[in-house]
């Protein structure tokens, strides 16, 4: 029975400003329902929980986390997160960095909501433990790279991952290196439904060396984007 975690669910297949789609909730409404362990959905957004539980009400399996992802260095447990007004019904950028959300929204007065937060490891120390995860989807607005950097994916019984690569900017080098060294292998495009996410998947035993795997895995991530602006994806 697979375990399934998204971090960032924002409201499922119910947000009208995303025609009512997402990657994660698609992907998992395909999988046999017999197989599917636990469903992990967590969101700090509390007006997206009713609609999160309405896009799972078909399956036990879901639980629901109305609580955000800081990073370790993070010395309050209840946050600041920024939102603009524009962005509603389901204020898809929702963020502990106001500079995300004023990136998306620059010419809007931000308001702010207090949300409890907890790191990504101790999340999964908490409801996972040492259980595999088959699948974790990231989508933290903002922070993405600073939580994939930090957290040790040695340490993580975690099969695949996938997370958006639009805001990694300057960070995208370190965040490859920090999945690389943890085992990981780039494998193409992820969940999201654009074409914004990398997929990594876990090897069981490293046959290269790692400043081998670290130019492989450089180079695939450059042969991934050559096919998007040429038209083509992985299958």
């Amino acid at each position: 029975m697979k375990i399934y975690v998204q971090v960032g669910a924002g409201a499922g297949d119910k947000d009208s400003r995303a025609n009512f789609r997402d990657g994660f909730t698609e992907y998992i409404k395909k999988l046999d329902k017999s197989l599917i362990g636990r469903i992990l959905l967590i969101e700090p957004n509390p007006i997206n929980i009713p609609f999160l539980r309405e896009c799972w009400e078909d399956y036990p399996q879901a639980e629901f986390f109305n609580i955000g992802i800081c990073l370790k260095v993070s010395l309050e447990k209840f946050i600041n997160f920024y939102y603009a007004e524009e962005d509603g019904p389901n204020y898809q950028v929702f963020s502990m960095s106001m500079d995300h959300v004023q990136k998306h929204y620059p010419n809007q007065v931000l308001k702010e909501s207090i949300v409890e937060c907890i790191t990504l490891d101790e999340f999964i120390k908490k409801n996972i433990a040492h259980n595999e995860i088959e699948l974790l989807a990231l989508d933290i607005e903002g922070i993405d790279a600073e939580i994939l950097m930090e957290t040790d994916f040695k340490k993580i019984n975690c099969h695949q991952i996938s997370f958006e690569y639009l805001h990694l900017g300057d960070k995208s080098k370190m965040v490859a290196e920090t999945l690389v060294n943890g085992n990981y292998k780039f494998i193409g495009k992820g969940l999201d439904h654009n074409g914004y996410d990398y997929l990594y998947e876990k090897q069981t035993r490293a046959i290269f060396p790692s400043c081998f795997r670290k130019k492989a895995n450089y180079f695939f991530v450059l042969l991934y984007h050559l096919k998007i602006k040429l038209g083509f994806f992985f299958n």
